[in-house]
């Protein structure tokens, strides 16, 4: 069945449970109306009995066996339930015995044979007849009587009610799985349709979108899921789009570098001094190249998910130190002032050190960068409410507002010329902000044109006994 569509799997579903249904259904009905039909009988012949009973208390006391016959002769075409009954004493002795039972020699038990009241179905002469015997006491002396009635017309009708089931309930089955199949193909229309809608979006038309029917039911909330799912794919696409144009454009302007430099280099011989220089500048480049390609590789990796952090209990202190250090040798190269403010105890953190101290030295380095000679960055690294924070804050020219949205992203730069100038490649922020999210943490970005920028990291603290 799984091969089948789900409006064939919802009636088939539909078709066994109200077979069942109408089988169990239809099961008790005929049991029930069959109780019924012999409880009214059983009733009825309760009552022919006590009847009996009664008419003789009244009519045989002081009677003959003859006249008790002719009283109960008349009492039989009289009384309800016609001539069906019979009655004898102890000794077997008859005192009255209808026609149709004695010709057919209807046996009869004795009152000492007789311990209860007894039902008991025969048939006589092809008709199916219920009995019941039931012993009595007639002036001090006891009898049994016996009381029949006819199944013949409560048997047809419940034969017709049976044959009623067995006609009805297939066709009431055949008629309403075929409406529960129309049902469910009516009702699953419209997931057909958002199923073709989808198949028409690729890859080149990913800015469609699936109309979404405002019906506040599941096919509401699955074309609104299509949806977000279709803006997540064109957004990764367009990122990927953007990240191989800027790759290429990044790659393609150091190679062009080496191949002029190198041809200019072969053209003609030179001194030894310009083929040490043009050397020099392919080494350079090269360098360069392999920064780029090295960030490249990292954020595949993180992007792919194979590229894990080991995690361990580590001093923040010890991490930010070697920061420091790096950061405050390319401050001094630059002729930027460099300031540090560390705490005085451990700050614990579960970090994959090496890691993070790039981090820190990646935003360090581009402050330093981004500063002119003159300028200062101060680092600072402090620990508030179970969070440490790592601040690096510089008098640099600033991020325009509109700018602070697309810090991260990979590649891009506010001024490209003069970043390129800067040795950046526009990967730093992205592999910074990687690094930080991976120790569960966030980048907060502050900054104003002309008057530097201040970037915070917040990385969850732990406890210090774990570093011991």
């Amino acid at each position: 069945m799984s091969g089948h569509s789900i409006g064939f799997r919802l009636t088939a579903w539909y078709f066994s449970v109200l077979a069942a249904g109408l089988a169990i259904f239809s099961v008790v009905a005929w049991f029930a109306m069959r109780t019924s039909l012999y409880y009214a009988v059983d009733d009825e012949l309760r009552d022919r009995v006590r009847g009996v009973a009664s008419f003789m208390n009244l009519q045989t006391a002081s009677l003959s066996i003859p006249e008790i016959r002719d009283e109960f002769r008349e009492h039989s075409v009289l009384g309800p339930g016609g001539d069906l009954f019979q009655v004898c004493d102890e000794q077997g002795q008859w005192l009255y015995r209808s026609v149709p039972l004695e010709s057919n020699n209807v046996a009869i038990q004795l009152p000492r044979q007789l311990s209860k009241p007894r039902f008991e179905t025969m048939e006589v002469e092809r008709h199916l007849l219920r009995f019941y015997s039931q012993t009595i006491v007639n002036a001090g002396k006891i009898y049994t009587v016996q009381v029949a009635a006819l199944m013949d017309e409560g048997l047809e009708a419940l034969a017709r009610f049976r044959a009623m089931l067995l006609w009805a309930a297939p066709l009431l089955l055949i008629a309403a799985s075929a409406g529960g199949y129309w049902l469910a193909t009516r009702a699953l229309a419209p997931v057909d349709e958002v199923s073709l809608a989808a198949q028409r979006i690729s890859i080149e038309s990913l800015t469609e979108r699936l109309h979404v029917p405002h019906t506040g039911d599941q096919l509401q909330r699955l074309t609104e899921t299509l949806n977000a799912m279709f803006s997540r794919l064109e957004a990764s696409v367009q990122r990927m789009k953007q990240f191989t144009a800027d790759a290429s454009h990044e790659l393609r302007a150091p190679i062009s570098l080496i191949r002029t430099t190198a041809e200019v280099a072969v053209q003609r011989s030179r001194p030894a001094e310009e083929y040490l220089q043009a050397l020099n500048e392919i080494l350079q480049e090269t360098e360069r190249t392999t920064q780029v390609i090295d960030s490249l590789m990292l954020l595949a990796r993180a992007d792919s998910g194979t590229a894990g952090l080991e995690r361990s209990p580590t001093d923040a202190r010890s991490v930010a130190g070697e920061a420091i250090e790096q950061g405050e040798k390319l401050a001094h190269q630059k002729g930027v002032g460099f300031a540090a403010t560390l705490p005085d105890h451990p700050v614990v953190i579960l970090a994959d050190g090496d890691a993070l101290r790039r981090a820190l030295l990646i935003l360090i380095d581009n402050a330093v960068k981004y500063t002119p000679a003159g300028g200062c960055v101060n680092v600072e690294l402090e620990g508030q409410n179970g969070f440490v924070i790592a601040s690096v804050r510089d008098t640099g020219i600033g991020i325009a507002p509109q700018d602070l949205a697309r810090i991260f992203d990979r590649f891009w730069r506010a001024d490209k010329v003069r970043s390129r100038e800067a040795g950046g490649t526009g990967l730093g922020l992205s592999i910074a902000e990687w690094i930080v999210a991976m120790h569960e943490g966030s980048i907060e970005v502050e900054s104003e044109l002309g008057k530097g920028s201040v970037f915070r990291v917040r990385v969850p603290g732990a406890p210090s006994r774990q570093l011991d």
